[in-house]
C-alpha cells in the first residue's frame, strides 16, 4: 500500500509536469491551471480518506481497471482477440501500466491520464470556438468541459478518454482526426462507437431529405432509431451470448420514454430503484446544483436544435441521432448514469455555446440596423 506522503508527492509531481507540459509561452491557462489544482487537493483528500478502497468511490469500473492492471496484463499479457482487446480497455489501462513500471501508483496514474483527456477536450473545444470566430467566455466552457467533468476526472475511470475521442469525431475538421475519434471510441465503449456512425449517416439522410416539417420529421426519426437501438440491444446480446433472439421486451412504454426525458436533464435516477442508486433522491438532486451542466446543457442544446437558427442543425442533428441511437441500447438495461452521457455533453455544450453567440450576433446585427 503506498503511504499517504507518497501517494500525494507522487501527485504533487505529476501536476507539476502536467503544468510545465502546458505553459505556452511561459504562461498558463487560467482554467487548465485551475483543474489541475483541483484535482492535485482532490485526489490528496480522496485517497487521505478512503486509502485504497477509493477504487469503489462511486464507481466499481475503477476496482476493474486496477485488476486489468495488476492481474491480467502481467498474467495474460497482450492478447491479439477482439473481444480480450475491448475488455481490456488497452487505450486507457496500457499506458498506464507501462508508466507503473517505474513505481508511480496505478490508480493516480489512472486519474492523472482523465485529467489529461480533460485538457485535450478543453483545448478541442476552445479551438472550434475560435476557429468559428467566437470568443470563448468562462460560461462557455462551463457547458463543454463542467463540473462534472471535472469530478470524473479525479476518479480512476475512462469516461473522459471516450468524451475527448467522440468530440474529436463529431467537431473535428480533419478526417484523419475523425477517424482517430472513432476508432478510440470503438476500442473503449463499441456500442457507442456504432451509435456515432449511425448518427452521422441519419443526420446526412435527413439532410438530403430536408423534411418540411421539421418538427414532425424529428419525432418520426426519434421513434424510429429510438426502436432501432432497442432491437440492436437484442439483437446484440443474442450473438454475444448465443442464444436466440427470443422475445424482445416492451420498448414503446411511458417508463421507458420518462427515462429518455430524465436522461436530457441529467435525472436518470429519479427512474430506478434502490438496487441501482444508492443515495437518497435528496442527496442526488442537491448535486444537481454543483453538475449543472448535467441537465442544462442538454436542456439548451434542444432548445436551439428544435426552435432557432439552423445554421448548426447539420451537427446539432447528428448529436441528437447518435445519442438517441445510443438511449434505445441503454435503456434496455437497468444501467443508466450521467456518466453515459459525457460523450454527448461535450458536443453539446459546444453546439449550445455556437447556437447562443450565433443567436447574439444575429439580434446585435438587427438592432444595429
Amino acid at each position: 500500500m503506498t503511504s499517504l506522503l507518497s501517494f500525494s508527492l507522487q501527485a504533487l509531481l505529476l501536476s507539476v509536469l502536467v503544468i510545465v507540459f502546458c505553459l505556452h509561452k511561459r504562461s498558463l491557462d487560467l482554467y487548465v491551471g485551475a483543474v489541475v489544482i483541483f484535482w492535485l487537493l482532490s485526489v490528496i483528500l480522496i485517497y487521505a480518506r478512503f486509502g485504497t478502497e477509493q477504487i469503489f468511490l462511486y464507481s466499481n469500473d475503477q476496482e476493474i481497471h486496477l485488476q486489468i492492471l495488476e492481474q491480467y496484463i502481467p498474467n495474460e499479457g497482450i492478447p491479439f482477440n477482439f473481444e480480450k482487446l475491448i475488455a481490456g480497455r488497452y487505450l486507457v489501462t496500457l499506458p498506464v501500466y507501462f508508466f507503473s513500471l517505474f513505481g508511480l501508483n496505478s490508480v493516480l496514474l489512472l486519474k492523472l491520464q482523465q485529467l489529461v483527456y480533460l485538457i485535450f477536450t478543453y483545448k478541442l473545444g476552445h479551438n472550434f470556438l475560435i476557429r468559428h470566430n467566437i470568443k470563448p467566455k468562462v460560461w462557455h466552457v462551463g457547458l463543454f468541459v463542467g463540473p462534472i467533468m471535472i469530478f470524473m476526472s479525479t476518479l480512476a475511470l475512462r469516461d473522459l478518454a471516450i468524451g475527448f475521442f467522440t468530440a474529436l469525431f463529431i467537431i473535428h475538421p480533419q478526417q484523419n482526426h475523425k477517424f482517430i475519434g472513432i476508432i478510440g471510441t470503438f476500442l473503449l465503449r463499441p456500442h457507442l462507437g456504432v451509435a456515432l456512425i449511425i448518427g452521422a449517416v441519419v443526420a446526412k439522410i435527413f439532410a438530403y431529405i430536408q423534411p418540411k416539417f421539421f418538427l414532425f420529421a424529428i419525432f418520426i426519426f426519434t421513434i424510429g432509431l429510438y426502436w432501432f437501438g432497442a432491437i440492436g440491444y437484442f439483437v446484440g446480446s443474442s450473438v454475444l451470448n448465443q442464444v436466440s433472439l427470443g422475445s424482445a421486451v416492451q420498448v414503446f412504454t411511458q417508463y421507458k420514454f420518462t427515462r429518455l426525458a430524465a436522461n436530457f436533464l441529467g435525472l436518470q435516477f429519479l427512474t430506478l430503484d434502490e438496487s441501482v442508486v444508492s443515495a437518497s433522491t435528496t442527496v442526488l438532486l442537491s448535486t444537481r446544483l454543483i453538475f449543472i451542466d448535467t441537465w442544462l446543457t442538454p436542456l439548451l442544446f434542444i432548445v436551439f436544435l428544435l426552435k432557432f437558427s439552423h445554421k448548426w442543425n447539420q451537427l446539432r442533428l447528428q448529436v441528437y441521432f447518435a445519442f438517441i441511437f445510443f438511449y434505445g441500447l441503454t435503456s434496455q438495461t437497468s444501467w443508466n448514469s450521467s456518466r453515459q452521457n459525457i460523450p454527448f455533453l461535450i458536443s453539446m455544450g459546444l453546439l449550445a455555446v455556437a447556437g447562443i453567440e450565433s443567436r447574439r450576433q444575429t439580434t446585435t446585427a438587427e438592432f444595429g440596423s
